[in-house]
């Protein structure tokens, strides 16, 4: 009788076993929409297209999350600011914000601090992806050029964590 139930037990944990994996994975599989990035432990390699993240200037609090996040590396390119992160998850959908001030730090060329916020959406798996990011910053541009009133401009943001001490994005018309 007791090897019975000892089979009806095992046989019951892994019918739950199958079915909670297949609810993750699902979960993995969600679409992303155009501004967050749904990866799961499959999807991360080298060939992974850069993901596109929110800009939003003035203060946002906790807003756009407070979840952890390694910043690997940042450079800018033109008018996208380019960021490889890691981060705890896979199972859930990741949105990452570039936060920047509303207002220059007056110094030549001026200086802006930013900032990325991260939602993980309580992802509870534990996989470490690592991906690229890019941030348009035409945003920004278009602030600098409203308040100086010129086309062009040079301006340093301080991009909070950020691996390399300057990040300098210059414009022309």
């Amino acid at each position: 009788m007791k090897i019975k139930h000892t089979i009806g037990f095992i046989l019951s944990l892994l019918i739950t076993f199958t079915i909670g994996c297949q609810h993750i994975q699902n979960q993995m599989k969600s679409d992303p929409d155009d501004t967050t990035v749904s990866v799961s432990v499959d999807d991360v390699g080298p060939d992974m297209e850069p993901s596109i993240g929110k800009v939003f200037i003035g203060n946002a609090g906790d807003r756009f999350g407070t979840d952890a996040f390694a910043l690997n590396t940042a450079t800018i390119d033109g008018d996208i600011l380019k960021v490889n992160l890691s981060y705890s998850g896979g199972c859930e959908t990741h949105q990452f914000t570039l936060v920047a001030s509303d207002s220059f730090l007056e110094s030549f060329p001026v200086q802006l601090p930013v900032y990325i916020a991260h939602n993980a959406n309580g992802d509870p798996c534990e996989a470490y992806p690592t991906e690229d990011y890019n941030f348009e910053l035409t945003p920004i541009k278009t602030m600098y050029q409203e308040a100086y009133q010129q086309e062009a401009g040079t301006i340093i943001l301080r991009l909070k964590d950020a691996p390399n001490t300057e990040l300098v994005y210059e414009f022309t018309m």
